[in-house]
């Protein structure tokens, strides 16, 4: 059964105690309002946390009942209002329900018919709430700005995933950290049959085994410290839909065997519980781990391995597709700018595609997002980027001769960045990590200058 939070207009205090008591013993949030200025003014002052349902006695004696109830949709055109009527007609309902109410209760009421109308209005409200979330989430995960690629590496995986995705088989997914492995994902359930249910997602190395199971499967009341009440799991909430597992390869050797039953059998047991529960749901995991190597370590159970392995794809890394790499960057400045024009300059550009990328796209897009608060006059430049991704540019340095002193050295290695940096000075102290002023004193000292005139300015 659903809860929420419901509001109660009524002057009578009989009738407001007995509606309080009602629905407070189901779980409900309830405040109540002796007038129906009060009621408008709660409204006005929470704007963003409407109640999940009014009941509205039709008898006020500030705002009648049907004004206060125009009043309360002009306000929340969407909010949901139960009409109450002491001295019911045909015509009051009639009327109230033309009004903008769900529904009408003449008094007196029983405790079951009002929790049988309360319960119905806020599942209902729970359904348009889920079914407005997936619209917004089906519209964000298709935008074709969110699935951006030029690479024939990352293409291949992505037609796959669409190719496999109206079958019900598990998938693996494999690959680095930060690659994409959750866009995968998304692309599977969203074009699949499964595309008008949820879609979930989970870390599984982000949790405790305790929290996790938890998460995973639910637990009943009692059935912990803390467990103040009984909550459904993703594995539940999920039924019909799709749960995206990622980091399997972290799981527990005692939540591997208790998922594996969830593939097999498609059935469950809640924490705490002894009531056996199914739920048909289709799962997706990931991991940046090898599993046939954790399978022959004794990690990961291999019978859950081939559960999950009925498809595999592997999500190549950033530094495989460096064509990816620059749509991929104007996005992410598109993304973090907003309404501010940025544009990426050739060199910044430049940079960005010859870096090797350890932490691949979402090291990509941390790195954009800091350019673009480090940003001024509408472009990101060289000098926007963090030291390693100019640092990474430069080749090892030629040993000198042997019995060179440190001094030497140390000429040798100014020169070289100062040369393969363009003799870009902000560039060239990044990469060595010292204050500009110390780089211009360095140079000076050992007497090194641009070759030419024409070089990079500084």
């Amino acid at each position: 059964m659903q809860t929420g939070k419901i509001y109660i207009c009524d002057e009578d205090q009989n009738s407001r105690q007995f509606l309080e008591k009602t629905l407070n013993l189901q779980g409900h949030q309830v405040i109540s309002f002796t007038q129906g200025s009060l009621l408008l003014q709660a409204l006005e002052d929470q704007q963003e946390d409407a109640p999940d349902l009014i009941l509205l006695d039709i008898h006020l004696s500030d705002i009648g009942g049907l004004d206060l109830l125009r009043r309360v949709k002009m306000q929340r055109p969407q909010q949901h209002l139960v009409m109450m009527n002491a001295f019911g007609t045909v015509r009051g309902a009639v009327e109230a329900m033309k009004q903008g109410a769900h529904d009408y209760l003449l008094k007196p009421f029983t405790p079951n018919e009002l929790n049988s109308l309360v319960n119905k209005l806020i599942e209902h409200n729970r359904l348009v709430s889920e079914n407005r979330s997936l619209k917004a989430e089906i519209r964000r995960r298709f935008d074709p700005t969110q699935v951006v690629f030029r690479s024939k590496a990352f293409g291949q995986v992505f037609e796959l995933a669409k190719k496999v995705a109206p079958a019900d088989a598990s998938i693996l997914i494999m690959g680095e950290s930060g690659t994409g492995k959750e866009v995968i994902a998304s692309t599977i359930h969203y074009s699949s049959n499964r595309r008008e249910q949820r879609y979930l997602t989970i870390n599984c190395a982000a949790l405790t085994d305790t929290l996790l199971e938890s998460q995973l499967f639910g637990h009943v009341k009692g059935a912990f410290t803390g467990a103040v009440g009984s909550q459904r799991g993703l594995i539940e909430e999920a039924d019909r839909g799709t749960l995206f597992l990622d980091e399997i390869g972290d799981i527990s050797p005692g939540l591997q065997a208790k998922l594996l039953r969830v593939l097999q059998e498609k059935e469950f047991i809640p924490v705490g519980s002894t009531k056996v529960r199914r739920a048909n749901v289709r799962f997706i995991a990931a991991t940046n781990k090898n599993l046939e190597d954790e399978v022959r370590a004794g990690r990961f159970r291999e019978d859950l391995y081939y559960r999950l392995n009925v498809v595999t794809l592997n999500v190549p890394t950033l530094r495989e597709r460096p064509e990816d790499i620059e749509p991929l960057a104007r996005l992410f400045v598109e993304k973090f700018a907003g309404r501010e024009k940025l544009v990426l300059t050739s060199e910044a550009l430049s940079l960005l595609t010859s870096y090797s990328w350890p932490g691949n796209v979402r090291e990509l897009e941390n790195i954009i997002e800091m350019a673009v608060i480090l940003a001024d006059e509408g472009e990101i430049g060289a000098s926007h980027l963090p030291a390693k991704v100019s640092s990474d540019q430069v080749t090892p340095m030629e040993l000198p001769r042997s019995g060179s002193s440190l001094e030497e050295v140390e000429k040798l290695y100014i020169e070289q960045v100062y040369r393969e940096t363009g003799y870009h000075k902000l560039r060239t102290s990044q990469i060595l990590q010292v204050a500009r002023r110390t780089l211009d004193r360095k140079l000076h000292q050992y007497g090194i200058r641009k070759e030419n005139a024409n070089n990079r300015p500084d």
